[in-house]
């Protein structure tokens, strides 16, 4: 069975920008799903710039899809564990981006 989609996904980034993608005959479910989940991760929180933390750091949390709220609803140990650091550096990344949140967002 083959699937036949015209798609309009609407993204929406922090600074309530958006961007609008077509899928046009997409004949696998699959594929799809692929892209709209390559398209949500590659969604990068904008915020996570007022952090103060390393800029490396930044752009880690950023590739692994990681959002202010997702830092603070997860909490170090899971930062550490999905970034493959240690979890004192995780509680870092929390403590600050916490800090932040209090005074800037």
């Amino acid at each position: 069975m083959t699937l036949i989609l015209r798609i309009i996904l609407l993204l929406y980034n922090s600074r309530d920008n958006c961007c609008e993608l077509v899928i046009n005959n997409v004949e696998e479910e699959s594929v799809l799903a692929t892209i709209v989940k390559s398209n949500i991760e590659n969604t990068k929180d904008e915020r996570l710039e007022f952090v103060d933390i390393s800029k490396g750091l930044i752009e880690m949390l950023q590739n692994a899809g990681f959002t202010v709220e997702k830092i603070l609803d997860n909490g170090p140990s899971y930062i550490a564990e999905t970034l493959g650091i240690d979890v004192y550096v995780g509680e870092i990344i929390y403590n600050e981006t916490k800090k932040a949140s209090n005074n800037v967002f």
